[in-house]
């Protein structure tokens, strides 16, 4: 376990709009809003995010991550979803402060590196950009359950979007099974496809675009979400 994650130093009220993309074709749009507050005394970022698939479900969600002595850690979170209107879910989680049930049966605290995965648009920009940069992170599911997930910094390379070419840092990520065995770690990583993500090759990281597997084999179709407005904030 690593860990909390570099403050990237988010001006408040950062707010970048995204499309998303299944094998080539618009599937959906959304927008990502970083928000500053201090509340009892805690300095806190607040993102939240709406997403919208195929014009019918709705996804909504808020993450507060802790800001303290140049890093941050993730608190809480919370989510709900919305098919043709209506309510379809909710949930709600905390991070600091509890145990929960752990593999082997045991009451634990959860990882100081663990992040929900919407909240990862704002966690990962807490890396160390630079060429072969690697660290770990858990990534947070649902209920009690995480994952171990490696990442790497690649390389510094332009990008086309439709706000532009920029230049972003490239990063890839997997999920680990070397606590579980690393011959199976090995198998996985040959096998699954990995995420690349790309962040703003500038401070604060602004997570620019996000290609993905829709399934675990190479033949599933590519997902991709990339920006299509950027507002600075601040």
């Amino acid at each position: 376990m690593e860990g909390p994650f570099n403050d990237p130093e988010i001006p408040h009220g950062e707010r970048t709009a995204y499309r998303g993309l299944i094998g080539g074709e618009e599937a959906g749009s959304g927008e990502v809003l970083v928000e500053r507050a201090a509340t009892d005394g805690r300095d806190l970022y607040r993102q939240s995010v709406i997403a919208r698939v195929a014009g019918r479900a709705e996804l909504r969600s808020a993450t507060t991550f802790r800001r303290r002595s140049g890093r941050i850690h993730a608190e809480a979170h919370e989510m709900q979803s919305f098919g043709d209107g209506e309510p379809v879910s909710e949930g709600q989680a905390r991070f600091r402060g509890v145990k929960v049930l752990q593999w082997g049966g045991e009451m634990e605290s959860y990882p100081r590196d663990l992040t929900p995965l919407l909240g990862c648009a704002v966690a990962l920009r807490g890396l160390d950009f630079e060429q072969g940069a690697q660290r770990g992170l858990s990534v947070w599911l649902a209920s009690s359950v995480y994952w171990q997930v490696a990442t790497r910094v690649e390389k510094r390379e332009k990008i086309a979007l439709p706000v532009g070419e920029l230049s972003a840092w490239r990063v890839r990520a997997r999920p680990s099974f070397e606590q579980v065995d690393n011959a199976l770690d090995r198998l996985i990583e040959s096998l699954m496809p990995r995420v690349a993500g790309h962040f703003e090759a500038e401070p604060p990281h602004r997570l620019l675009r996000l290609e993905f597997p829709t399934g675990p084999f190479r033949w599933n179709p590519i997902g991709l979400i990339e920006a299509t407005e950027i507002a600075p904030g601040g």
